[in-house]
């Protein structure tokens, strides 16, 4: 899967880079784009990516699509991969700035019941979910599924922390369970509804080693 990302975002690149030299330099191609000269030089030396959105809009103005020969693009859905970080112990990251796609096997998706709209990709940080979830792993998320299911992970909102933990429900409440036992279970007990909020169901996660 990573390795498909990265041949798809090497294709992105490649393509803005041969735009930029259809234009002459890469002055031109800002101005004719709209985009900030330093953030599309940032794009072109490899710095930072761009996000769907960004891309999206210069590639639809100019009617320009990716399609590299050596990949079935058919048989894959782009699964957004977001700035916002989903803390595995105390911390939290808010911006939903889309970093990026990764695909997925459209077989696979549909083997574990997924559909791609409904699904977004977040790392992990902490070591409270380890050693199941390491920190810095990437996790997915089925944002169709936020009934509770006993015994689930999911990523949740409790107060300010956006947390990954398995729910197990108690006669009390529900009880964010770590999969580190260093880590105390936290409870939400009733009248605290309104700061929690389950965002879906942890269905993968991926790491790099």
């Amino acid at each position: 899967m990573v390795s498909i990302m990265k041949t798809f975002m090497e294709c992105t690149i490649e393509r803005l880079r041969k735009m930029r030299d259809d234009f002459g330099s890469t002055a031109k191609f800002a101005e004719a784009t709209g985009v900030n000269p330093v953030t599309l030089g940032r794009w072109l030396s490899g710095e930072r990516n761009p996000t769907v959105a960004e891309v999206g809009k210069i590639f639809d103005k100019y009617e320009i699509t990716l399609n590299d020969p050596g990949i079935d693009i058919a048989s894959f859905e782009m699964i957004p991969k977001v700035e916002a970080r989903a803390g595995a112990g105390s911390s939290l990251v808010t911006e939903n700035r889309v970093l990026g796609l990764y695909a997925f096997r459209r077989d696979f998706l549909n083997r574990i019941g997924l559909r791609a709209k409904n699904c977004v990709l977040f790392d992990v940080m902490g070591e409270s979910m380890q050693p199941l979830i390491m920190d810095r792993d990437t996790i997915l998320v089925d944002t169709s599924q936020t009934e509770i299911l006993d015994g689930k992970i999911f990523l949740v909102t409790l107060g300010d922390e956006l947390l990954v933990k398995r729910i197990q429900r108690t006669p009390k409440g529900l009880l964010l369970v770590s999969q580190n036992p260093d880590f105390t279970p936290i409870p939400v007990e009733a009248g605290e509804e309104g700061t929690f909020r389950v965002h879906g169901q942890v269905r993968w996660f991926g790491r790099v080693i």
